[in-house]
């Protein structure tokens, strides 16, 4: 999903008068977020492109760790798994996964 879309969603939620009065911003720049930024598209780049765009020029991840403590959360970087996952694994954690459903 892409940021436009996101903020789309978000937008179906929430009242968007509110947020840009909350952000000091106009109506119709709150809109532009949640258009796409391609030459079809008329939107601006928006909240989220911009960090996006800030972590993959810094590399430093205490901006998503900041982020995510705002929101009531915390942020783990994905492992690295070193090993292939056998094939065969997924038939069979899919069956323990169903046993287990089936004697809660």
């Amino acid at each position: 999903m892409q940021s436009h879309e996101v903020l789309r969603e978000v937008y179906d939620q929430a009242n968007v008068k509110q947020i840009a009065a909350d952000l000091g911003l106009s109506l119709s720049l709150i809109y532009k977020w949640a258009e796409p930024t391609d030459e079809l598209g008329s939107g601006t780049a928006n909240p989220l492109d911009r960090i996006a765009g800030l972590i993959k020029s810094t590399g430093d991840e205490r901006i998503v760790q900041w982020i995510c403590q705002q929101a009531g959360g915390f942020f783990i970087i994905n492992p690295k798994g070193l090993w292939p996952h056998p094939l065969m694994l997924v038939p069979a954690t899919n069956r323990i996964v169903q046993e287990f459903a089936d004697l809660l």
